[in-house]
């Protein structure tokens, strides 16, 4: 099944772009994800990669990319950014424009993940990989909801996702993606987390007011991303990620 991976970026300086978003091309390049093309749906960065990683092309121009690299950073013109807690526009029109995108280059399914977000075991890339109808996503336990954060729209759904993109009460930038998309399943079999936010040997300086202090960073005070772990979401440069190829 030809599939479009893709994430969401907003690149602003080299230091982002290497601790962030080349090292999510840099994992998926040669797997987990079975895919026909993977793209950067980008929000009008103010830094551009060298062309020796990756192409940067117009937003305009994707149309008539339909064979051309199987990696790109797609542009929009303008930055649209988030502007609240719930109101995220930069994000909605990137996420959307997956749809247009999948079209446009013949691909029939659609997988999401987000470029701070990893899938760490076989059990989930192979689900990924092998799943062929439905709108899937994973749980996240810390907030009790869906993880948006790795998704797959199959091709049974690509209608649904443009009526959902057209219906004028869908309340985008009201409420929270989490809480209005159309999904068909939300998996809770598979184990994951923010875990980055997972704190531990803290005492009374638990509260976000201190993470800023340079002590706070060390691995000491952070849980680790678990080893049995099918996946990892908000993941930060101080986490390490590994791809278990065993079950």
């Amino acid at each position: 099944m030809r599939t479009l991976l893709f994430c969401t970026s907003h690149v602003r300086n080299e230091q982002s772009w290497i601790s962030r978003y080349r090292r999510w091309i840099d994992y998926y390049a040669g797997g987990p994800i079975q895919y026909s093309r993977m793209l950067l749906l980008d929000d009008a960065s103010p830094f551009t990669p060298d062309r020796s990683e990756i192409e940067t092309v117009s937003s305009e121009d994707i149309a008539g990319r339909g064979d051309g690299a199987s990696h790109l950073l797609v542009r929009f013109p303008k930055h649209l950014g988030r502007q609240s807690m719930s109101a995220y526009p930069g994000w909605w029109r990137s996420f959307f424009f997956s749809l247009d995108v999948a079209r446009a280059m013949n691909l029939q399914k659609i997988v999401h993940v987000e470029s701070d977000a990893f899938v760490l075991s076989t059990r989930l890339a192979d689900f990924l990989n092998d799943v062929r109808s439905g709108w899937h996503t994973l749980w996240l336990p810390k907030y009790g909801m869906p993880e948006t954060a790795v998704q797959v729209i199959c091709e049974d759904q690509l209608c649904r996702f443009a009526q959902f993109q057209r219906d004028s009460t869908n309340q985008i930038n009201q409420t929270i993606a989490e809480h209005i998309l159309p999904f068909t399943h939300v998996h809770k079999e598979f184990t994951g987390d923010r875990y980055s936010e997972f704190k531990r040997n803290r005492w009374i300086f638990r509260s976000r007011k201190f993470d800023f202090l340079p002590i706070f960073q060390k691995d000491f005070f952070w849980k680790p991303i678990p080893p049995h772990a099918d996946f990892a979401t908000q993941v930060v440069p101080r986490q390490s990620v590994v791809f278990r190829s065993a079950p």
